[in-house]
């Protein structure tokens, strides 16, 4: 497993030293509006621990960190308006997984048809 990067995208947003449009948060978590939306609804909700990815998650968190992740992706749905219409939720893990930022983060989709799970290659 990679070592957390400390100066990665999320941290300095959690720090405050870069803005985000923030939805949601709590003593353990931060939900935002992604800078990129692939969906009309495109918020990352992510654990303000140094945690870089689930599997460091899972091992490392206290079972409050887990428990207010857990309903902050939930609380962020709802505050969004897509409980009802359906959406999506993906975390990318590691290389193969095509994780940009090595720092755990959620994304939250919806708004609209997301289509097919994955491709057919």
């Amino acid at each position: 497993m990679m070592s957390y990067d400390p100066s990665n995208i999320f941290a300095r947003i959690l720090r405050g030293e870069l803005p985000c449009k923030k939805i949601a948060e709590d003593d353990h978590t931060l939900a935002f509006e992604d800078i990129s939306p692939q969906m009309p609804v495109h918020i990352l909700v992510i654990p303000k621990g140094n945690y870089v990815d689930w599997s460091d998650f899972a091992s490392n968190a206290s079972q409050e960190e887990h428990s207010a992740f857990t309903k902050m992706i939930g609380h962020v749905a709802n505050l969004a308006g897509i409980n009802d219409s359906g959406y999506r939720i993906i975390s990318n893990i590691g290389n193969d997984g095509h994780q940009e930022v090595r720092h755990l983060h959620i994304h939250v989709l919806g708004g609209a048809a997301i289509g097919p799970m994955v491709s057919q290659r």
